[in-house]
């Protein structure tokens, strides 16, 4: 067995991702930046019990299966000295759809005047087409994130003809206008960094127009086709109007990060938020462990994160120690 006491000033930290996912994090330019400035990135392998591995100070992950996660379980128990960036158990509420939103009513944004929600939305199954309480469009959304493919699969529907064509059950949201920008906030600990993408485009029609649509639903792939059509022949007219989207203040986006990562207890993270024509924010998805190679300066980013994690892994332990220290002092009783 490999001894997970690091004894070297340098900062290991070990990652296990598929090869999919790999790559849109750990990139050779991160794994150079972050050696440069004393942290070790290491690959774990899969086919070899963690235990027989290391030494690491840290670990990342995103591996979904259960016999991954009672490796780490099994490691973590034994190596409690070593941060494990975030808890499966934790991470795993984030694959749910239907509950993934409930944290966002945790959040509160104090003194900036924003209004932080989620858009209404239900569990579609077979027998309950007839008694739905949205108003159209509403977005289709796969119960399960769990990155794959099909997590991905998603439609606008239109009208009532829409939902026909949809696997059950499925969770459907109200579609919010919101000038067809997004807002990725992407949290590693304490950083979050906000940047600003194309989104569906607003839907100007009233329930009724939408109800004469003969085309019940449309895929968000087809969707991007047709925006990027529009673009080539708008090309002018579509920056200026994207040149009107501000970006939400950078209070809100911090209080909004911090809110959920308290609330969700994981560090490594990104969310999208969208904002209505009345200035409300809508909290639309959470992913775990995102792309974080999309980002400009990534590799700061990352790396300063990692070197926090292992400052406040000290602070705990110096606390820990304070603690154990007090308790075996001698006390001296005094009788008069």
């Amino acid at each position: 067995m490999a001894s997970n006491s690091p004894s070297s000033n340098r900062l290991r930290v070990g990652y296990a991702f598929p090869p999919n996912k790999e790559r849109n994090v750990i990139r050779p330019s991160l794994i150079d930046y972050a050696k440069l400035h004393g942290v070790d990135l290491i690959r774990i392998d899969l086919q070899t019990p963690l235990l027989h591995q290391g030494p690491f100070h840290c670990i990342i992950h995103k591996l979904y299966d259960d016999a991954w996660a009672e490796n780490l379980q099994d490691f973590a128990s034994k190596n409690p000295d070593v941060v494990v960036v975030d808890p499966p158990d934790l991470i795993s509420k984030l694959y749910n759809r239907v509950s993934m939103l409930d944290v966002v009513s945790q959040v509160k944004v104090s003194d900036t005047g924003a209004r932080i929600a989620v858009p209404k939305q239900i569990v579609l199954k077979d027998e309950e087409i007839k008694d739905l309480e949205l108003k159209f469009p509403l977005i289709a959304k796969p119960l399960k994130s769990d990155g794959s493919a099909k997590s991905h699969e998603m439609s606008l529907v239109f009208n009532r003809r829409g939902l026909k064509d949809l696997d059950t059950p499925v969770l459907l949201q109200e579609f919010v206008n919101h000038g067809g920008e997004m807002f990725k906030i992407y949290v590693a600990g304490d950083q979050s960094v906000c940047v600003k993408r194309k989104s569906l485009p607003d839907v100007a029609e009233t329930e009724e127009e939408l109800e004469k649509k003969t085309e019940g639903a449309m895929k968000f792939s087809q969707i991007s086709r047709a925006v990027e059509k529009s673009e080539k022949c708008n090309g002018e007219e579509k920056k200026e109007e994207e040149d009107e989207i501000e970006m939400p203040p950078e209070k809100v986006v911090t209080e909004v990060s911090r809110g959920l990562k308290e609330a969700m207890g994981i560090r490594l993270f990104n969310y999208d938020m969208i904002r209505d024509g009345n200035g409300m924010y809508y909290v639309i998805d959470i992913n775990y462990l995102p792309g974080f190679a999309v980002l400009p300066e990534y590799e700061p980013f990352l790396t300063k994160f990692f070197k926090e994690v292992a400052a406040e892994k000290k602070v705990e332990e110096a606390e820990d120690s304070a603690i154990e220290d007090e308790k075996v002092k001698p006390r001296c009783c005094c009788f008069q």
